[in-house]
């Protein structure tokens, strides 16, 4: 289950996370941990970047 670091820190703008799981579908991944909020209640869902490997 991905732990969702917004709901303890709404300006969290870095994070480390694991990828778990790979759409190829929906190209997209599954994190272990995320600071994105999907969107709901009328407030527009976040975007950011993902950078892979050593930062």
């Amino acid at each position: 289950m991905t732990v969702l670091l917004y709901q303890t820190d709404s300006y969290l703008q870095t994070f480390d996370a694991t990828v778990i799981d790979v759409d190829e579908a929906n190209h997209g991944v599954i994190l272990d941990r995320t600071a994105f909020y999907p969107g709901g209640g009328g407030q527009p869902a976040d975007r950011g970047t993902l950078t892979f490997g050593p930062h």
